[in-house]
């Protein structure tokens, strides 16, 4: 069944969110196949579909200049039988004898965890992502033209997205990204079938190619004040995963029919000096948490904890202290005592667990170690992510310094 994925956009109706620089990472997460792409009764060139990734990148900063711009391609995927073999194994076509298991056909998937594009981004840049999927052929190959022209648009696109994402905000829920088609930004459609657009000749070309050959890709546009909430939401991927679909029969094309959904899982580690860090800051207020069942055995470290938190491989020199209750709710604290995030906790077998979020919503970060020595020390990261940005150390604080906090 065709998986529907709905994006709402939903504009400055919520309150600003902190600005904030850090590192993105993308990733080639895998594909869906709703319906694979017409093809030879021979499978001369392979049982079913055999398809490639391409991933172009765009970065511009927050009044749209552009800053770097870089494409990534993926190996082919499919039947990596025989005179095959140097395809990646994906699908699950069969010969006439139930044998030689590989080739895409409609109801495979396929996932994987591969970097694509890992970029620095200052506050307020955005980078948008251009993915497309390409049907194989040896025979021809115009992929090559069509990302030199859309090499050629990003400039352009990089000025019209600027207005339109200063002051944009995302809510969590059922929304990756913003997803643009090139159209709506006045980016004409490219001929990138050739031949095999034209006259159904066999060629390489791109999944969701109309019938004559023309083809407008999407675009995922993203920009550092959202990264977090994107990072956290679910779109039925997984969190921080953003599907897009190309369906040729939505777009009159029902002679190539083929209709697939490619997969981005996106992470971002905000820099130890964004608004948002894990450091104490003297912001106040509530936020809610949702309760969870916790493990009795939380109680073996409830307590206040002081250290300190550091970024890459340094556990240093930031104050950072937990506050852990017995039912498993916690508190960050500010070097004076104060609460300045609340989240939740989970401690099994030695394994600490450890998710908050900022008293003014500022952003939401999770941590995990355990315990060696009577010293608690691990790792941080962003969202739910409880690695990738730093380390952190901590001692169990005396009663009388407990005692203080309120």
């Amino acid at each position: 069944m065709k998986k529907l994925i709905c994006f709402i956009l939903i504009l400055a109706t919520v309150p600003p969110i902190m600005a904030q620089s850090g590192r993105i990472r993308i990733s080639f997460a895998g594909f869906d196949c709703y319906r694979e792409t017409w093809d030879d009764i021979l499978h001369a060139d392979g049982k079913g579909d055999e398809v490639y990734f391409n991933f172009g990148f765009s970065l511009a900063d927050k009044n749209g200049n552009s800053k770097l711009s870089y494409e990534k391609r993926t190996g082919v995927y499919g039947d990596a039988t025989g005179p095959f073999s140097n395809r990646i194994s994906a699908g699950s076509y069969v010969d006439l004898f139930g044998n030689n298991k590989g080739g895409i056909k409609a109801g495979d998937t396929y996932r994987c965890n591969t970097i694509v594009g890992e970029y620095d981004m200052a506050d307020g840049d955005i980078l948008t992502i251009v993915p497309t999927g390409w049907e194989h052929d040896p025979i021809a190959d115009n992929s090559a033209s069509f990302f030199s022209t859309m090499k050629g648009f990003y400039n352009s696109i990089n000025q019209k997205l600027a207005p339109i994402m200063i002051g944009f905000n995302v809510l969590t829920g059922n929304l990756g990204g913003v997803i643009y088609h090139a159209g709506s930004l006045g980016i004409s459609k490219i001929n990138a079938g050739g031949n095999q657009g034209e006259l159904g000749k066999a060629g390489t070309r791109p999944l969701g190619m109309e019938k004559y050959g023309d083809f407008s890709p999407k675009l995922v546009v993203v920009n550092t004040p959202n990264l977090n909430t994107i990072c956290n939401s679910d779109m039925g991927f997984g969190k921080g995963v953003i599907g897009v679909n190309y369906d040729e029969v939505a777009v009159g094309n029902s002679r190539d029919h083929g209709n697939y959904t490619i997969l981005l899982r996106i992470e971002f580690f905000p820099n130890q000096n964004a608004t948002a860090a894990p450091a104490p800051s003297s912001s106040t207020g509530s936020t809610g948490i949702k309760k969870l069942e916790v493990p009795a055995n939380t109680s073996s470290i409830a307590g206040t904890w002081k250290g300190t938190w550091g970024s890459g491989t340094n556990n240093s020199p930031n104050f950072y202290s937990f506050r852990f209750n017995a039912d498993g709710s916690m508190s960050l604290l500010d070097a004076q005592g104060n609460t300045i995030a609340t989240g939740k906790y989970t401690w099994a077998n030695n394994q600490l667990t450890v998710t908050y979020t900022y008293n003014n919503n500022s952003g939401t970060y999770s941590a995990v170690g355990s315990l060696s020595n009577n010293q608690l020390n691990g790792t941080w990261g962003a969202g739910t992510n409880g690695s990738g940005a730093g380390k952190w150390v901590m001692n169990k604080a005396s009663l009388s310094a407990t005692s203080n906090i309120r």
